[in-house]
């Protein structure tokens, strides 16, 4: 805390303190990261106390040593940590000073003369809202930082035009539609952060090819068997998506009417495929995508209008009938929230309408139930810590079955 410890960590991870390391390429790189650590550190609840004059300098420098090592200077090299750190360190810097031109001052005066530095730029891209919203960051008054993030809104475009740039360069470069597995995963990280921290405009995002890249990345046949095609990552971003832009939130009209028929594509062919084939990976990652899309639209499929909510309850449904049990109880809080939706509908006269048209799902919901409440194969066999996953599981399950009971009567399932 001392504030000789800025100067101390920039010397560290200067080149001059590369040549007092000798031959001991694995010392530099652990004291290397530990500076960046400090300086991450320092930089979420201390910059705000130094001058302007030493606030210039430490933006410099810091900026300095992320293109020094992420061009691969220094003894031992740079190594990814220290490059992720190093990232981080900027954008806390950014949060706790408001330095809302950032994305426009790395793009112009780092990416412009060395576009081979665009992985770490968009690793400080991905770094700058989860920085802004660290629990972690110390800042003097709580406007300044509310006043930054809604700056950040305003860097939406040139984070979303340096990440099309990214796919463009790699998928041309590759001459094909996968492109570059470090750069997908870099681009996929990026977008998720910003669409969970900042508030983005839904059109930019509509708007934006990657919004059809990162569909087109789960429906490509066989991309969750493979572990560089940045299945996980998609998942992760369009989960995101959904549950930031939910159906009654005010102006995503657009961006949900688009985002539909994509998730229920995913739900026809590409999960039936992955649980024929018996990827649990694949099958999770698409049951939480129309579980998701689910939850989030829920305000649609208790709408007063005909839309076919019956489609979309039938895919959720798919997803609570696949054998394995974990995976299927993910759908679990969906058919909560569904059936306390359904209760809390008026006049009397909808509701009663809305839980006739729903009840062949909510019957068929019920032997699914039923079937998954079975003890595995083996039970006896089981350790104490998988029979206890195993009975948390069936406790879900007879929420589930207990929720179904309020809405259709005990006489009718006690028949089923």
């Amino acid at each position: 805390r001392r504030p000789s410890a800025w100067s101390v960590c920039d010397r560290l991870l200067s080149p001059e303190s590369d040549a007092a390391d000798g031959a001991d390429p694995a010392a530099a790189q652990q004291r290397r990261f530990f500076a960046a650590q400090t300086l991450h550190a320092k930089c979420l609840r201390d910059a705000a106390g130094l001058s302007p004059e030493s606030l210039a300098g430490l933006r410099d420098s810091l900026l300095g040593h992320l293109v020094r090592h992420a061009s691969g200077g220094g003894a031992g090299g740079g190594g990814r940590a220290l490059v992720t750190r190093l990232c981080m360190a900027i954008a806390a810097l950014a949060a706790q000073t408001s330095w809302s031109s950032v994305l426009s001052d790395v793009s112009s005066g780092i990416l412009a003369p060395r576009p081979d530095l665009g992985p770490a730029v968009l690793e400080l891209f991905r770094s700058v809202p989860e920085e802004a919203d660290s629990p972690r960051l110390v800042v003097a008054r709580d406007e300044d930082l509310w006043a930054y993030r809604d700056a950040l809104r305003g860097g939406c475009g040139v984070m979303l035009g340096l990440c099309e740039h990214a796919v463009r360069s790699t998928t041309s470069a590759g001459g094909n539609n996968s492109g570059d597995p470090e750069t997908t995963g870099a681009v996929l990280r990026c977008l998720q952060s910003w669409i969970r921290v900042v508030d983005m405009d839904p059109e930019l995002l509509r708007r934006s090819p990657l919004f059809g890249w990162t569909f087109d990345i789960l429906a490509r046949e066989g991309s969750y068997s493979d572990p560089e095609g940045g299945f996980e990552g998609a998942v992760d971003v369009v989960v995101e998506l959904l549950r930031s832009y939910p159906s009654h939130a005010r102006g995503t009209e657009g961006l949900v009417r688009d985002v539909i028929p994509r998730v229920m594509a995913l739900g026809r062919g590409p999960l039936e495929r992955a649980a024929a084939d018996g990827d649990e990976d694949g099958t999770r990652g698409y049951v939480r995508v129309l579980t998701e899309m689910g939850e989030s639209y829920l305000s649609l499929i208790l709408s007063h209008e005909d839309l076919d909510q019956s489609s979309l309850v039938e895919l959720v449904l798919r997803c609570s009938g696949i054998d394995d049990g974990e995976v299927a109880c993910i759908t679990l809080h969906f058919w909560y929230r569904f059936v306390i939706g359904l209760e809390d509908l008026q006049p009397f006269e909808f509701r009663q309408d809305k839980i006739d048209s729903f009840a062949p799902q909510l019957e068929r919901l019920l032997g699914v139930c039923a079937g998954l409440l079975r003890y595995p194969p083996g039970a006896e066999d089981m350790t104490r810590d998988r029979l206890d996953d195993v009975e948390g599981l069936r406790l879900g399950l007879c929420d589930a079955v207990e929720d179904c009971c309020r809405l259709l009567g005990g006489g009718t399932v006690l028949r089923l």
